[in-house]
């Protein structure tokens, strides 16, 4: 996870947390756009294809997420 900014790790912490793209853009006052970019960006640096591998990987690494 260290790899992320800080931005993607907050929305990484928030994909986690089971929230849609749509409430991930309303809560960091993003564009719905924007976090399909971030996250674009997040399945790259984690090497990984899905939501789910991120919030598994959330979850290791943040056991309070």
């Amino acid at each position: 996870m260290h790899e992320l900014s800080e931005r993607e790790l907050q929305v990484s912490l928030l994909v986690g947390r089971g929230r849609t793209n749509k409430q991930i853009a309303t809560s960091l006052n993003l564009s719905a756009k924007t976090v399909e970019t971030y996250l674009s960006r997040i399945f790259k640096k984690l090497d990984v294809c899905c939501r789910a591998e991120i919030a598994c990987i959330v979850g290791r690494g943040h056991p309070s997420a």
